[in-house]
C-alpha cells in the first residue's frame, strides 16, 4: 500500500505549516528564543501604560542632595538627616514610609536613638533588608540579612528584602526572583501589605507592569522635602532611596535597565523599580504568562495557520498578508497585556514564525512562478496551427490550461503538464502522461467524454494535450479571452438557491454520466476523480473531464496509489481505480447535487428535501444514491450500466408521477 501527498500545493502547505510550527516551538523552548520572548515583554510598554492614582513620592538621595547636605557617595548617609526627615513626615501625617536604605549596624548612639524614635512615630514603616548568598558544599541559595534589631523593633518588624534580578540582557522584568510571596518577603510585598493590599497567599510568578519611562510618582530631591509647606505629605506614600550618579547603564550597583532603556538609552535607580513592583501589588497590576500548555498550543496552531496559509499565496500577496498579520499580532499582544493580567511572547509568532512562513512562501512561490515563454517551469509549447493565449484560465495540481485557437478559428483548451509542477516527483507526471495516452484514442467515441485531439511527446520536462473547449459561463468572452471560465457543475450549483439542482435535472445528469462511465469502463479504463468541478458542459451536454488520473481498471482488493479527492473517494481501505470506486464517486456527485450538502455530510439529507411535496421526487433518487455509495464495493451496482438502468426507473417514475416506484436493486 502506498500513500503520498501528490498535490504540490497541499504538500507546500503541509511543509510550511510544519516548518513554522517547529520554529515557534524551538524559539519557545530554547535559549536562542529568549530574545523574542524578552522583546515581546519590553515592547508592550512602547505603546503606553496604565494610569495610577496612588499618591506616591520618591525622595531621592541624588547628586544635588549629596552636594547640598555634604554627604559622600559610597559612605553611609547621616542618620540624623534621616531622623529629621522622618519626623517631618510624621508631623505631616504621611500614610506609609518605605526606606530603601540599609541599617545593618549601630553607629553614633545619639543619632541611632533619634532615628529609632522617629521611626516609631510613623503610621506605617517598612525597612529594607539585604539578601546574601549562602555558600556551602552541595548547597546554593540565599538568605535575608535584616536591619539592626533596634531599627527592626522600631519599625514593628516590618522589613523586606530589596533585591532585583535582571535578565541576561540587564533588564529587570520579574518582580522577585522567587514566586511571590516566596521564602521571605520582598520590600514591595511588605510595603503593599502595610498599605492594605490583599495579596495572594499562593506562590505565583509575576512580571512587572511598568508605568512609563518617568514612572507614575513624584520625584523630589531629599533636601527639598524639608522645605515643603506643612501637611504636604499628608496621606502620601513616601519611598526614600538613592539615585544613581548617572543614567548611563552599567557601572553602579543600584542602577538597572528597564524596557524603556531599549529606546531611551537611560537606566533607572533600584528605588524606581521597587516602587513599580509595589504599585503592581497594591493595584493588582502584576503580569503573568499563560500556562505553558496553552502557549504551546497557541504557537502550534499559529505555525500551522501561517505556514499553510501563506504557502498558498503568491510572493507579493504573502508579503502583504504577512504585514497585516504582524500588525494584528502586535495589537493583540499589547491589548492582552493592557486589559488583562497576562502577557504572551507574541514576537515568537510575529518575529519568528511569521518570517519563517513568509520565507517559505516567497521561496516556493518564486520556484513555481511562471517563467519566460519556453521555460520548463511554465512552458508555452510550440503548437503549429494554433494561436496561443498565454494566460491560463484554470490551474490544478497536475497542470495549467490555456485557451488556444486553431487555423479554422475554432477554440480549444490546451493543458500543459510540467515535471517542475511536482517538485521533481516523476510518479504523478508519468501517471498523467500514461493516462491521457490511453484515453485519447477512445475520447471521441462517446458524447459524454471530453474529446482529446492531440497529445504531445514528453519534451524538456513537460508535455501537453489539446481538448475540445467547454461552454463558457458568460457569453461574449471571445472578444476578451481573459473572461473565459468553463461552465461546470460547480458554476451550475452556484446560481441556485441552496446550491441544489432539481431532482429531475439530477436524474438526467446521472443518466448521461453513467452512460459515459459505462462506455469508459468498457474500454478497460477508470476515471478515478469524478466530482462536480470535473464535469463540464460542451454544447449543453455534461461530459467527464479532467482526465489525468484515468488508468486501467484494477480488480477489487488490488493495492494501488491513493489519488483522487477526499469525500468522493470510497471509504478506506478501498482504493480508487475500480468500476465500483467510480460508481461510488458518481453516486456522491448526485448526492451533493440534489441535496446541496457537502460530500462529507453523506448520508445526511437536507430537511427541505423531506418537506411536504418533495419526497415523491427525491426518495426514488435517494435509493439509487444510497446503493451507489454503499461502504462495501460488492453491495454497490455491479456496473455503471446497472446504475443507469436504476436511474431510468426513477425517470419513468417521475414522468408518470409514481412517487413510490423503487428502482431495481440489481
Amino acid at each position: 500500500m502506498r500513500f503520498a501527498i501528490h498535490n504540490p500545493s497541499l504538500r507546500r502547505s503541509v511543509f510550511g505549516a510544519a516548518l513554522a510550527g517547529l520554529a515557534g516551538l524551538l524559539l519557545w523552548g530554547t535559549s536562542p528564543g529568549e530574545p523574542w520572548a524578552n522583546a515581546s515583554y519590553d515592547f508592550l510598554f512602547r505603546f503606553g501604560s496604565r494610569a495610577v492614582t496612588n499618591r506616591v513620592t520618591l525622595l531621592l538621595m541624588d547628586n544635588a542632595a549629596f552636594d547640598q547636605l555634604h554627604q559622600a557617595r559610597g559612605q553611609p548617609w547621616d542618620r540624623a538627616l534621616h531622623a529629621q526627615l522622618l519626623n517631618r513626615l510624621a508631623d505631616d501625617g504621611c500614610e506609609l514610609v518605605v526606606m530603601d536604605s540599609f541599617f545593618r549596624e549601630a553607629r553614633d548612639p545619639k543619632k541611632d536613638d533619634a532615628l529609632a524614635a522617629a521611626m516609631r512615630r510613623q503610621r506605617h514603616l517598612v525597612l529594607m533588608a539585604e539578601q546574601s548568598q549562602v555558600t556551602h558544599p552541595g548547597l546554593v541559595g540565599a538568605q535575608p540579612v535584616p536591619p539592626l534589631g533596634t531599627f527592626r523593633e522600631a519599625a514593628g518588624q516590618h522589613w523586606g528584602v530589596a533585591w532585583l534580578d535582571p535578565d541576561l540582557d540587564g533588564i529587570v522584568r520579574r518582580q522577585w526572583p522567587f514566586p511571590n510571596p516566596g521564602p521571605y518577603p520582598s520590600l514591595p510585598w511588605m510595603a503593599a501589605q502595610q498599605a492594605g493590599a490583599r495579596l495572594e497567599a499562593s506562590p505565583q510568578k509575576r512580571w512587572l507592569r511598568y508605568y512609563g519611562a518617568a514612572g507614575a510618582w513624584t520625584r523630589l530631591s531629599y533636601p527639598f522635602a524639608l522645605d515643603r509647606p506643612p501637611g504636604y505629605f499628608r496621606g502620601q506614600i513616601v519611598f526614600i532611596g538613592t539615585a544613581p550618579h548617572t543614567t548611563v547603564p552599567g557601572g553602579e550597583t543600584d542602577k538597572f535597565s528597564t524596557p524603556y532603556t531599549r529606546w531611551t538609552g537611560e537606566a533607572s535607580g533600584g528605588a524606581d523599580i521597587l516602587i513599580t513592583a509595589f504599585l503592581n501589588l497594591l493595584n493588582d497590576d502584576s503580569l503573568q504568562r499563560p500556562p505553558a500548555g496553552m502557549e504551546l498550543a497557541l504557537l502550534t496552531l499559529a505555525g500551522m495557520i501561517l505556514g499553510a496559509g501563506l504557502g498558498r499565496l503568491t510572493p507579493w500577496a504573502a508579503c502583504g498578508v504577512a504585514a497585516v498579520i504582524f500588525l494584528t499580532v502586535t495589537v493583540a499582544g499589547v491589548w492582552l497585556s493592557h486589559f488583562s493580567h497576562y502577557w504572551f511572547p507574541w514576537l515568537i509568532i510575529g518575529g519568528g514564525q511569521l518570517p519563517c512562513a513568509l520565507a517559505w512562501a516567497v521561496v516556493t512561490g518564486w520556484r513555481r512562478a511562471p517563467g519566460p515563454i519556453g521555460t520548463a517551469r511554465d512552458p508555452l509549447p510550440e503548437t503549429p496551427g494554433y494561436e496561443f493565449f498565454s494566460s491560463p484560465f484554470a490551474e490544478g495540481a497536475y497542470g495549467k490550461v490555456w485557451l488556444a485557437r486553431n487555423a479554422d478559428g475554432e477554440w480549444r483548451a490546451l493543458k500543459v503538464i510540467s515535471l517542475a509542477q511536482f517538485d521533481g516527483d516523476a510518479d504523478p507526471y508519468e501517471r498523467e502522461f500514461e493516462g491521457i495516452r490511453k484515453y485519447q484514442p477512445v475520447s471521441g467515441r462517446h458524447p459524454g467524454l471530453l474529446r482529446v485531439d492531440f497529445v504531445s511527446e514528453k519534451k524538456a520536462g513537460y508535455f501537453y494535450y489539446v481538448m475540445e473547449l467547454g461552454d463558457a459561463i458568460a457569453p461574449g468572452w471571445e472578444e476578451n479571452p481573459a473572461l473565459y471560465q468553463p461552465r461546470n457543475l460547480v458554476s451550475e450549483r452556484a446560481q441556485l438557491r441552496g446550491r441544489r439542482l432539481p431532482v429531475r435535472t439530477c436524474v438526467e445528469l446521472g443518466l448521461s454520466l453513467s452512460e459515459a462511465l459505462d462506455f469508459l469502463h468498457g474500454q478497460g479504463l477508470t476515471h478515478r476523480d469524478i466530482k462536480p468541478p470535473n464535469i463540464i458542459f460542451v454544447g449543453g451536454r455534461p461530459k467527464l473531464a479532467d482526465l489525468g488520473l484515468i488508468t486501467g481498471i484494477r480488480e477489487l482488493g488490488h493495492e494501488g496509489t491513493l489519488v483522487g479527492t477526499p469525500g468522493y473517494l470510497p471509504p478506506a481501505p478501498e482504493r480508487p481505480g475500480t468500476v465500483q470506486a467510480d460508481i461510488y464517486s458518481l453516486g456522491m456527485v448526485l448526492y451533493v447535487l440534489c441535496t446541496g450538502r457537502a460530500a462529507a455530510l453523506f448520508p445526511e439529507v437536507a430537511t427541505t428535501l423531506v418537506s411536504a411535496g418533495e419526497p415523491p421526487e427525491f426518495l426514488p433518487l435517494n435509493h439509487v444514491i444510497l446503493k451507489a455509495c454503499q461502504p462495501l464495493p460488492e453491495e454497490r451496482y455491479a456496473s455503471a450500466a446497472k446504475m443507469r438502468a436504476a436511474l431510468e426507473t426513477v425517470r419513468a417514475a417521475l414522468s408518470t408521477e409514481s412517487p413510490t416506484a423503487t428502482p431495481s436493486a440489481e
